[in-house]
């Protein structure tokens, strides 16, 4: 497993050459980074799931058939087709077990598919197998192509919680968008395209996580698809890049 290098510091202040200075002012430095600029994933980094993924009474079958490296992206395909009891087919990747991430600046530039029913999702699932925590870089629901949900999912004494947050923007799907966090252990900031969205200091996570992209379809959240979802669809990844200070 790739254990990225932690970071200098989990303060505030970063030691640089025995000056502190505050984090905000000490550049990011890239640690890891997947450019899709072959013809497969790398299974040293990625997990490609075979999985009747019902989560949220979803309708979809994940499928490795699904996921494709071409063109300098990572291609997740959605169908309209019957696989193992379920009426659509779509893919899902993972980093478990290979790459975890904790605290930093993680970003993923991206073109996400519209439609009704369509659920694409970039987000981070704890590495120690519990049901949370859990990051949800972006979702978008298809049919909302406009407005980016961000959440971390927490579970304190038994008790499930979320803080959220929901942005309002232009069409999203029309092209790439990088979508980010900034993961420090006080708080974490939310970002499209650079620009600061949300911080939340609600129970960030402070422990170690997988890197999850996928796309959901139907389900209790987003709905089921209807006449107007156009079938095949696509989630595009073009890249992926990990900063520290």
């Amino acid at each position: 497993m790739d254990y990225l290098p932690p970071p200098s510091s989990e303060s505030p202040l970063v030691n640089n050459g025995g000056v502190l200075e505050d984090h905000n002012t000490v550049p990011w430095k890239i640690v890891w980074n997947e450019e899709f600029d072959g013809e497969a994933l790398d299974p040293a980094r990625w997990n490609v799931l075979d999985d009747p993924y019902g989560y949220g009474n979803r309708s979809q079958h994940y499928k490795p058939e699904n996921v494709e490296v071409s063109e300098g992206n990572l291609k997740i395909h959605t169908k309209k087709e019957m696989s193992q009891g379920f009426p659509y087919t779509s893919g899902a990747v993972t980093t478990k077990g290979k790459v975890v991430f904790k605290y930093g600046k993680l970003e993923v530039r991206a073109k996400f598919p519209a439609g009704t029913g369509l659920l694409p999702a970039i987000w981070l699932w704890n590495n120690a197998g519990k049901a949370f925590p859990e990051i949800d870089i972006v979702e978008i629901l298809g049919q909302q192509p406009g407005q980016v949900w961000s959440t971390i999912h927490y579970e304190v004494n038994r008790i499930y919680g979320k803080d959220y947050n929901l942005s309002d923007l232009p069409n999203l799907t029309t092209d790439y968008h990088t979508f980010g966090i900034e993961w420090y252990p006080e708080k974490i900031t939310f970002f499209v395209d650079g620009t600061p969205l949300y911080t939340s200091t609600t129970f960030v996570p402070d422990e170690e996580m997988y890197l999850f992209i996928n796309t959901g379809v139907g389900g209790d959240w987003v709905g089921e698809p209807d006449e107007t979802t156009p079938f095949p669809a696509q989630l595009l990844v073009d890249w992926i890049r990990y900063y520290q200070k």
